[in-house]
C-alpha cells in the first residue's frame, strides 16, 4: 500500500513537469498542459493512479491554491479601488450569469445543471490572465490593475457561489438553507476581518521578533489548516477557509514575506489540484457532447467578451482599453473547476469535462487575440453605428457622474458625511429607546386607563417615546428628506429647476422602471432564472422613486414660476416674474442690470 502511494505520488510529479515542459514548448498556459496531462494519466485513460489518491490531491490542492489568492487579495487594497471595479464586476457577472444560464436551458439542460453551468461559466481566471499578460508582455498596460481589480471582487463572489452549491450538493438545498449560509460566511468574514485580524496583527510583531527559519511557513500553513477546519465546523466548504486565511496574511505587516515564502509551495500543489481535475475528465462522454460543449465555450467567449468591453467602457469611455479589458477576460477560472467538482454527481452534465475543455480552449483563444486587439478595435469601430456609439458615450458619462458622487469627496458622500455627524446623537438616543422599549414589552402586557380609554401598558409607553423624541424624530426625517433630494438629483441628473423637457423625461423614465419593477417576476418566470433574481428587481422599483421625486420636486417649482408665487429658496422671499433671468449658481449678486426693449430694467435672480 505505502509503495502504491509512492508510485502515485512518483508519476504524479512526472506528468507535472512533462505537462509544464509541453505547455511552454507549444506557448500555451501551464494549466491546459496540467488538465490535460491529467486526462491522460487519469482513470479514463491510463489509469496510472489510484482514485483515493486523486481525491486527497483533488481536496488539498483546491484548499491550497485558495490559500494562495486569498494572499493575492487585501480586503484594504479592494476598499480602497473605489466604487467603479466593485459595481463594475458585479455587472459583469450577472450579465454573463444571465446569459449562460439561458443558453444551457435552451439547450435542453435541466434547472441544477443550468445554474451550474451559468456560475463556472460567469468566471474569469487571475491566474491565467496574468501569466498570458506577462508572456505577451502587456503586462505594464494601464487597463491591468482595473482588471485585476474585477477579478478579485469576481473571486469574492465566487466564494459565495461555493457557498450556494456546497448547500445544493448536501441535499437538503431550499432557500432557507442558502440563505443561512450565506449568512454564515458573513458572519466567519465579520470575524475574521474585525477579530482575528487584529489579534494576527498584534501577533505578528512577536512573531517577526523571534521566528526562526520556517516557522514563516509553518505558521501560514497553520493558519490556512485552521481556517479550513472552521470553515468545515460551520458548515462551509474547507477552500472558503483557506481563501479567508490567505487573505488574512495578506493584511499583515508580514503579508508579502509570507507570499514569497508559500509561492514554490503553491506551485506544487496547484499543478496537483489542476492534474486531480484532469484525471476527472472523460474523453468518451467529452466526444459525445463535442457539439453542446461547443456552443457554451462560444457562447461563454462571446458573451464574456461582449460583457467585458460594455462594463469596461462604462468606467473609462476608451473603446480601445474596452476591446483589450473584453479579450484579456476570456480565460476560464480556477473557480471555474471548483464549481464544476462541486456538481459531480448533482448535474446531469459532465461539468468538469466541460470546464476543463474551456479553461484550455479560451486560455489558447486569449493568448491568440490579444495580439490582435487594436484590429479588432478598428474593425468594430468601422461597423458600430455613429448613434450606437454616442448612446455607450452618453451612458458612459452617466454611470461614472453617479459613481463619482459616491466615492470619497464626492457630492453625495460629503452630504451623507454631514448628515451623519448632526443626527449621530438622535440616532443614538432612539435606537437606545428602541431597545428599551423591547426589552420592556414583555413586563407591560396589561390594560391600563388613559384620558377615559382602555390601552395597553406597551402602546402607552410608545406613545410617551414618540412624544419624548418628536424634535429627533423630526430632525431625522428632514436629514433624511435632504439625501432623498440628494439621490433624486444624482440618478435623474436635473435640479428642482429642470425644464420642462427634463420633467417629462424624468416622468417617463420613472414609469418605465417601475414597470419593469412591477413586471420583473414575470421576466425570471419566463427566463427560468432562481427567485433569488426577484431582488435584483428592487433597483427599478427604487430609482423609479428617484425618477418621480425630481420630475415633482420640479414640477411645483415650474408651477410656482407660471403663477408667479413667491420662492421660498433662499431666506429672504424673492419674486420671480417672466421678465426676470433666474440663474442657478453664481458667487455673488447680480453685477450688471439689462436693460429691455422698452428702456426698463430687468432684475437678475441668483438660487444657490
Amino acid at each position: 500500500m505505502e509503495g502504491q502511494a509512492i508510485l502515485d505520488f512518483e508519476w504524479i510529479l512526472l506528468f507535472a513537469a512533462i505537462a509544464g515542459i509541453v505547455a511552454v514548448r507549444l506557448r500555451m498556459p501551464p494549466v491546459a498542459g496540467l488538465l490535460l496531462a491529467g486526462m491522460v494519466m487519469g482513470p479514463n485513460m491510463l489509469n496510472l493512479v489510484d482514485l483515493p489518491t486523486i481525491d486527497m490531491l483533488a481536496e488539498l490542492g483546491a484548499v491550497l491554491l485558495l490559500f494562495m489568492i486569498g494572499v493575492e487579495f487585501s480586503i484594504t487594497k479592494l476598499l480602497s479601488s473605489g466604487l467603479r471595479a466593485i459595481i463594475s464586476s458585479a455587472i459583469l457577472v450577472f450579465l454573463t450569469f444571465t446569459v449562460m444560464h439561458e443558453v444551457a436551458i435552451l439547450l435542453g439542460y435541466d434547472y441544477v445543471t443550468s445554474l451550474f453551468i451559468a456560475a463556472m461559466l460567469s468566471l474569469s481566471s487571475t491566474a491565467i490572465m496574468m501569466k498570458i499578460l506577462e508572456q505577451k508582455r502587456l503586462i505594464d498596460r494601464h487597463e491591468t490593475p482595473v482588471l485585476i481589480t474585477m477579478l478579485i471582487i469576481e473571486d469574492l463572489i465566487a466564494v459565495f457561489m461555493l457557498t450556494f452549491f456546497s448547500s445544493m450538493k448536501s441535499g437538503t438545498f431550499s432557500s432557507e438553507d442558502l440563505i443561512g449560509a450565506v449568512l454564515v460566511s458573513l458572519a466567519v468574514m465579520v470575524f475574521a476581518y474585525l477579530v482575528l485580524l487584529r489579534f494576527l496583527k498584534k501577533f505578528s510583531t512577536l512573531f517577526l521578533r523571534y521566528q526562526a527559519e520556517d516557522t514563516l511557513i509553518l505558521f501560514a500553513f497553520a493558519l490556512g489548516v485552521g481556517m479550513s477546519v472552521l470553515a468545515s465546523v460551520v458548515g462551509l466548504t474547507p477552500s472558503i477557509g483557506a481563501f479567508l486565511a490567505g487573505s488574512l496574511i495578506a493584511g499583515l505587516p508580514i503579508g508579502r514575506d509570507v507570499e514569497h515564502a508559500i509561492r514554490p509551495f503553491s506551485h506544487v500543489f496547484s499543478s496537483f489540484f489542476f492534474l486531480s481535475v484532469g484525471m476527472l475528465i472523460n474523453p468518451a462522454v467529452m466526444i459525445v457532447s463535442a457539439d453542446l460543449t461547443a456552443i457554451l465555450i462560444a457562447a461563454f467567449m462571446v458573451t464574456v467578451f461582449l460583457a467585458t468591453a460594455f462594463t469596461f467602457f462604462l468606467i473609462s469611455s476608451s473603446g480601445r482599453s474596452s476591446v483589450f479589458a473584453g479579450l484579456a477576460m476570456l480565460p476560464l477560472g480556477e473557480f471555474s473547476l471548483l464549481i464544476a467538482k462541486e456538481g459531480v454527481g448533482v448535474a446531469s452534465a459532465d461539468l468538469v469535462g466541460i470546464a476543463s475543455i474551456g479553461v484550455l480552449i479560451t486560455s489558447l483563444a486569449c493568448s491568440i487575440s490579444l495580439n490582435r486587439s487594436e484590429r479588432m478595435y478598428a474593425w468594430l469601430k468601422d461597423k458600430l453605428p455613429v448613434w450606437f456609439l454616442d448612446s455607450l458615450r452618453d451612458a458612459s458619462g452617466y454611470f461614472r457622474n453617479v459613481l463619482c458622487a459616491f466615492e470619497p469627496g464626492g457630492y453625495f458622500h460629503r452630504i451623507f458625511i454631514a448628515e451623519l455627524k448632526k443626527s449621530y446623537s438622535d440616532i443614538f438616543y432612539i435606537v437606545g429607546a428602541l431597545i428599551f422599549y423591547y426589552a420592556a414589552k414583555p413586563y407591560l402586557q396589561f390594560e391600563m386607563a388613559l384620558f377615559g380609554y382602555s390601552i395597553m401598558a406597551y402602546s402607552a409607553l410608545l406613545m410617551l417615546m414618540a412624544a419624548l423624541f418628536l424634535v429627533s424624530l423630526t430632525r431625522l426625517l428632514l436629514s433624511a428628506k435632504r439625501m432623498f433630494d440628494a439621490l433624486a438629483t444624482i440618478f435623474s441628473r436635473s435640479t428642482p429647476q429642470a425644464s420642462r423637457a427634463s420633467i417629462v423625461r424624468n416622468i417617463l423614465i420613472a414609469g418605465t422602471l417601475f414597470m419593469l419593477f412591477a413586471n420583473s417576476y414575470l421576466f425570471i418566470d419566463i427566463l427560468k432564472l432562481p427567485k433569488e433574481f426577484n431582488w435584483a428587481s428592487l433597483l427599478f422599483g427604487v430609482l423609479s422613486v428617484f425618477f418621480l421625486w425630481s420630475a415633482i420636486r420640479a414640477s411645483s417649482l415650474w408651477l410656482f414660476l407660471r403663477e408667479h408665487r413667491p420662492l421660498d429658496i433662499l431666506k429672504s422671499q424673492i419674486v420671480a416674474s417672466k421678465d426676470d433671468f433666474i440663474i442657478v449658481g453664481g458667487d455673488g449678486g447680480p453685477k450688471e442690470k439689462k436693460k429691455t426693449k422698452t428702456g426698463g430694467r430687468k432684475k437678475v435672480i441668483f438660487l444657490r
